[in-house]
């Protein structure tokens, strides 16, 4: 079965707008592009058009490639301490020559939908609930609320499952393996230093993959059954295309997430679902 991340995104999308309507003048989203790579613009427009859907402004700033750590931090610092901006988002990636995780810091933890600073990304490591984050971060990250929407839409129980997370980085891997394992579901990491990935990823339940290389996984890498959810994101002479090579492994995948159409619409859903509960929580 093919999973319909459209649908689970505006069902997500109609109760947000429904929340919004609650919040008298609500505070504008802050969104961060820096260059003019176009899969980034692309992304962060879809992103502007879905806040808007649901009555919140986002404002997107622009700066020039060649800007620096120190100059990009000061002007972030500016936006984001404005008392009407109650989030702020920075597309990555970020240009070469920048400091990510420097940049990423500017926002705090209070205004950070996308729980990439230090301070948001401890708090979700640090392995607290929801309820015990209440008064500090009761959110996810994006990638992780997208699995769990996922998850739940399907009614599909980690605990006790078998999962390979392909990649380890900050939006996908690391996050979503550490949640996986905190759910209950024994988790392989694999990445490019893997003996035999083929030999692990079959073996598994299911497969969550956010590497960002086309057709990486093939459908002798995952067994009858799998449930694969594919985070993937590059451009190709045919198109976009996913981590997986969805022709041939949805034939063998119990569910599996389409590219583009599947996890994208969630993802974006999820971010605007974090900000306005960072809304509600201040």
């Amino acid at each position: 079965m093919v999973i319909d991340g459209k649908k689970i995104a505006d069902k997500i999308l109609n109760e947000l707008k429904n929340e919004v309507a609650k919040i008298k003048n609500p505070p504008y989203l802050a969104a961060v592009l820096v260059g003019d790579n176009t899969g980034s613009r692309r992304f962060l427009e879809l992103k502007k058009r879905a806040a808007e859907s649901i009555g919140i402004e986002c404002r997107i700033y622009e700066f020039p490639e060649k800007v620096s750590n120190g100059e990009l931090r000061k002007k972030l610092n500016q936006i984001v301490k404005a008392t009407t901006c109650a989030g702020m988002i920075i597309e990555l990636p970020l240009p070469a020559h920048l400091n990510t995780q420097v940049i990423l810091n500017a926002v705090p933890e209070e205004k950070d939908p996308d729980v990439l600073s230090q301070k948001a990304q401890g708090t979700f490591f640090a392995g607290r609930s929801l309820r015990q984050a209440q008064d500090k971060l009761a959110i996810l990250p994006p990638s992780v609320e997208t699995a769990k929407q996922i998850f739940e839409e399907y009614e599909i129980e980690p605990k006790g499952k078998t999962a390979a997370v392909f990649g380890y980085g900050l939006l996908v891997g690391k996050p979503v393996s550490h949640w996986l394992t905190g759910q209950g579901a024994a988790v392989t990491v694999i990445n490019e230093f893997t003996e035999s990935p083929a030999e692990l990823s079959k073996k598994v339940d299911i497969i969550i993959s956010g590497v960002g290389k086309p057709d990486l996984i093939k459908p002798d890498m995952i067994k009858e059954g799998a449930i694969v959810i594919d985070f993937g994101f590059a451009g190709t002479e045919k198109g976009i295309a996913g981590d997986v090579d969805f022709e041939e492994v949805s034939k063998k995948a119990s569910l599996i997430t389409p590219v583009p159409g599947g996890t994208g619409p969630i993802v974006v859903a999820a971010v605007l679902k974090n900000f306005v509960k960072l809304i509600q929580n201040a």
